[in-house]
């Protein structure tokens, strides 16, 4: 292996370094004459609607070629002399597209007029990738929400999936995309999610890559999200106003993007439906679907932009800045003493946008960019269910710094070769203020109220906490810093090659510091600690305790500092055989690096372990560009984030203790120095739940172990019915082949040793059944994604344009990736808890469980329609409409709630209902004078107010309880309702119930001036 290596980077020392993210489109074709002989020698023009020119000369084949244009509508002409000019016009180029237009010159005897043609190119047959690109006219006129994000649904198979974290494409989950705004990635480095908010306002175009991509791309098992921001033109064109959202135009508490550009991690809730499902708080042994009352706010969002020439022809510039200013009020009845309290939460976004561009002759183009989206939380809202208790400080601030630099060169160095350079710097960070210093109590799902010698002025409802929070952040710098470049050579060699070499280098850190201010104390009031073959319980329950380890009195801690570098390398070639035959050939291969948060070693994966072929071919059918044969294979592996180093590697601090509840006046239970000797008999502990795993004593990382590698195979047919409509039809299958995950088991005092490997494979084939020499083999992780895509799109053009999509998919296995659709789309990429403890994986048939996953949804629709009236109203209307989501029951077993089993398969208890949206944009526009326009707007966010079941609660057991059975009878089968019975164990009263609801209606109303 370690020699394949060695001859892979000597064959791409040869090759430019270079690694591009794709910033550019193309244009290319053939100069002849009326009989078909090629014409060099001939000048070719490009001329964009923005007023750029660029011009070049056709070879000795006639070929022509423009390989760096921004995506825009252009026209090209071609001059010969003897010959009269001819221009193809309003070629509409998308970002990462190479569209064909040939020219046919005719002798200047004939005519001496500009023969014009409006056949323009539609499709792109040289490639085989598949992408969705949606561009600004599209942006303008559909309903959306204000981060790019919300744009990239419009492309079939990509999915907000809340059960998955976030975007989901093509059945992965939200952690194994990678986004890139104006070169720069802005993947977040812990958990794989976007890491930046960038306002639609600011947008030119969102390219959604969703399989079939080169080899230049890496380190995403699911899609890669390009954006490229705005640019200036030879003209001044700017707008400004306002956007306007709150209270009054919603028909519940919901604030779409409230808590973009940063995570907010307080606990404190801001955006609430107004459909809740809740035990009820005195009687735990009910649930119920309770209507809170709807917070009062408003969000003014006023900003502007501007873009122009700064020298016309050559130097042009755009900026923009928007703030979002967001004011949530609260009143509540608190359960302590009934009193009302009432509370501001204020949340102020700053986004910023802006790029200079330079087009220096037709040779070289610079960009540089900046994007910021930077934002503040000021104060907590009381809890919604008014159960904080009497006198709890609110006044908690978080800042959120976020920005990103990116600049970028491309230069024509001659006819044959194109050079590239592109360098990044990508930047999030938090620290908070005035957070509670001290432990924090949790009621959870029990309560004390009316029990017998508890005094009334402790007994508090279920779901009660002492504090708001106690976890403060000190600093979470999370940062990326990426050099690339990228060379191009054309040749013909028994056809034509655009052969491409490349390399990137990207450095990451994270220097962070957070906690609990104290310890965090879980109560459990009449109930038992079931522990492996015991429950026992003090007279008015138990109770734990959690510590980090370092200081006795302080809780949950994460701490260190840490870089670490990956290397990608790729060469590739776009073969065109016969002018209709184009294969796609690449090979790519990473060094990757892995830190440790600790003093032991991470984990490295060499060149010779990541090597990943990608192969595909587009076949022009006809010769004339209108239908498009397509297909492709591909290897592709992830490039691991921080969540795990951060959680299993030394980062996170965290033991547990468990002891008998033998008083009832709770808030004495913590003081000075107790642990271990705290309140009540020591049940158990110290648990060590964070036990470092790559601590090379335990040998807990497997010395083989393989990077996350997925699989797929696609094929499709793209056809131009007639001009300006096509349809398409796609065929995918992607599979997970090797998952990295933390497995895990139990030690005699019941610490969590986590070995980190490939679950099914290697060190993590097989595992031994506690207390038996019994071996069974781990099963492996599986995902398996089939859909076939049937599309129909018709560019916009004379008012109007639409985009109709059906997609039947199948997302099978038991694995759903690098977030959790089994634990409601945490986001824990690589430390998910699957394979956390053997028996989570098995069925009570003792069988491994596999089925449809939690996001499977059969049959999606969607459609996006525009329509522009003569007298300047334009309406958009973009539907969903899909298939409902599986339900999947689940039981604690082996005496704790952190191993829930699906015991009776996948899909046990039907689906949701199926999931129906529509939204709707209205704007229209007043002509003031020759250029300037007043644009009146509304966009409307589920149009029919729809109040559709997106989740049902899964869990069959009341917290603390779990089915009390041996390993070794539980893997030989066993009846898990009659030992439901047989132990008298108590149910959670919300089994079954629909707990998450399509959110509310909301309308957002803009007015701005166009100049």
């Amino acid at each position: 292996m370690r020699r394949s290596a060695v001859v892979l980077l000597m064959t791409l020392t040869f090759a430019v370094p270079a690694f591009a993210q794709e910033q550019r489109a193309s244009i290319e074709g053939t100069v002849t004459d009326t009989s078909g002989a090629v014409l060099p020698g001939a000048t070719v023009e490009a001329r964009s609607a923005a007023g750029v020119v660029v011009s070049t000369v056709t070879n000795d084949s006639g070929v022509y070629r423009f390989p760096v244009l921004r995506p825009g509508a252009y026209d090209v002409t071609a001059t010969l002399d003897g010959f009269a000019p001819q221009r193809v016009s309003g070629i509409n180029l998308s970002l990462g597209q190479i569209l064909r237009a040939d020219l046919a010159l005719v002798l200047q005897g004939v005519t001496e007029q500009v023969q014009v043609t409006s056949e323009v190119p539609l499709i792109d047959v040289r490639q085989s990738a598949r992408s969705a690109n949606i561009r600004d006219e599209y942006i303008e006129r559909l309903p959306k929400g204000r981060d790019f994000t919300t744009l990239v649904t419009q492309a079939p198979g990509a999915n907000d999936e809340m059960k998955l974290g976030g975007l989901s494409i093509d059945g992965a989950s939200a952690g194994e995309n990678r986004y890139v705004i104006d070169g720069t990635e802005t993947t977040n480095v812990r958990n794989g999610t976007s890491g930046k908010m960038l306002v639609v306002d600011f947008i030119d175009e969102v390219q959604v890559k969703s399989s079939g991509y080169q080899a230049e791309y890496g380190g995403a098992t699911g899609g890669v999200v390009n954006v490229i921001t705005k640019s200036g033109t030879n003209q001044f064109h700017g707008d400004a106003g306002f956007y306007y959202s709150g209270s009054g135009l919603t028909t519940g508490s919901y604030f779409p993007g409230s808590t973009a550009g940063a995570t907010d991690p307080t606990g404190n809730v801001s955006a609430v439906r107004t459909t809740t499902l809740r035990l009820n708080p005195s009687d735990t042994s009910n649930a119920e679907h309770i209507n809170y009352p709807a917070d009062t706010s408003s969000r003014w969002e006023p900003g502007f932009t501007i873009g122009g020439p700064l020298a016309k022809d050559s130097l042009w510039f755009f900026g923009g800045y928007q703030p979002s200013l967001l004011t949530i009020d609260r009143t509540v009845t608190l359960a302590a003493d009934q009193s009302d309290v009432t509370r501001a939460r204020r949340i102020r976004d700053h986004h910023a946008s802006g790029n200079v561009t330079a087009q220096i002759a037709s040779q070289l183009r610079l960009r540089g960019s900046f994007n910021s989206s930077s934002a503040v939380r000021d104060g907590l809202l009381p809890a919604i269910d008014g159960t904080d208790p009497t006198g709890t400080l609110y006044d908690i601030k978080s800042t959120f710094p976020n920005y990103a630099y990116s600049g970028s060169a491309d230069y024509v160095a001659s006819p044959r070769l194109l050079l590239s350079a592109r360098v990044g710097y990508f930047f999030e960070d938090r620290t908070d203020e005035n957070i509670p210093q001290g432990p924090l109590y949790l009621f959870g799902s029990t309560t004390n109220l009316g029990m017998a010698g508890v005094a009334t002025d402790l007994q508090r409802p279920a779901g009660f906490r002492s504090l708001p929070t106690n976890t403060e952040t000190t600093r979470d710098n999370l940062n990326r810093l990426d050099f690339q470049a990228d060379a191009t050579w054309y040749a013909n060699l028994a056809g034509e090659h655009a052969f491409k070499g490349g390399a990137q280098v990207n450095r990451i850190g994270n220097d962070v510091f957070f906690g609990e201010t104290g310890n965090r104390v879980s109560l459990f009031w009449d109930q038992a600690y079931q522990g492996n073959g015991f429950a026992q319980r003090g007279e008015f329950g138990y109770y734990g305790v959690r510590s980090n380890g370092v200081d006795p009195n302080l809780g949950f801690l994460r701490a260190g500092n840490v870089e670490s570098n990956s290397i990608g390398l790729f060469v590739q070639d776009a073969w065109t055989i016969n002018n209709r035959l184009t294969l796609n050939l690449g090979l790519r291969t990473e060094k990757e690096d892995l830190p440790s948060f600790n003093e032991f070693s991470g984990i490295s994966f060499g060149f010779g372990e990541k090597i990943a072929p990608r192969a595909g071919f587009a076949w022009d059918l006809r010769g004339d560009g209108r239908t498009k044969v397509y297909g492709s294979w591909g290897i592709f592996y992830d490039i691991m984030k921080y969540e795990l180093p951060r959680g299993s590697f030394g980062g996170e601090h965290w033991l547990d203790y468990v002891f008998t509840l033998d008083m009832p006046n709770w808030p004495d239970l913590i003081g000075d120095g107790c642990i271990p000797n705290c309140p009540g008999t020591l049940l158990k502990g110290p648990i060590d739940r964070r036990h470092p795993s790559n601590d090379p004593a335990d040998q807990t990382v497997d010395a083989d172990l393989k990077p996350m590698k997925m699989q797929e195979a696609v094929a499709g047919l793209e056809h131009e019915l007639f001009s300006g409509v096509s349809a398409t039809v796609r065929y995918v299958h992607k599979q997970i082949d090797v998952a990295v995950e933390d497995i895990g088991t139990l030690d005699a005092s019941s610490n969590e040793i986590y070995t980190i490997g490939n679950p099914g494979v290697g060190q993590g084939r097989y595992f031994f059944v506690a207390g038996t020499d019994l071996r069974k083999q781990l099963p492996k992780a599986v995902r398996d994604y089939d859909s076939v895509e049937l599309a129909l799109n018709r560019r916009l053009a004379n008012n109007w344009g639409v985009r109709v999509s059906y997609l039947w998919s199948r997302l099978y296995g038991n694995y759903s990736g690098l977030s959790q659709s089994d634990e409601d789309g945490r986001l824990s990429p690589n430390v998910g808890r699957l394979f956390d403890y053997p028996i989570m994986s098995f069925g009570e048939d003792g069988q491994p469980v596999l089925g449809v996953l939690a996001t499977d949804r059969p049959h999606q629709f969607k459609t996006q329609f525009i329509y522009t009236f003569p007298f300047g109203t334009g309406v958009g209307v973009n539907q969903y409409v899909a298939s409902g989501i599986p339900t999947t029951r689940e039981a604690a077993f082996i005496g704790s709630s952190f191993y829930p089993v699906p015991y009776r398969g996948r899909n046990s208890d039907g689906r949701t209902p199926m999931f129906t949206q529509t939204n709707l944009l209205l704007q229209h526009e007043l002509r003031l004078g020759a250029r300037n326009r007043l644009q009146l707007m509304m966009d409307v966010q589920n149009l029919f107010d729809e109040k559709t079941a997106t989740n049902r609660f899964p869990t069959e057991l009341a917290s603390g309880q779990a089915v009390g059975v041996s390993e070794i009878d539980f893997y030989n089968g066993v009846n898990t309702q009659q030992l439901i019975e047989d132990q008298q164990l108590v149910r959670d009263a919300r089994f079954l119930m629909d707990g998450a609801f399509e959110a509310p209606r909301s309308i957002r109303v803009a007015v701005k001036l166009l100049f």
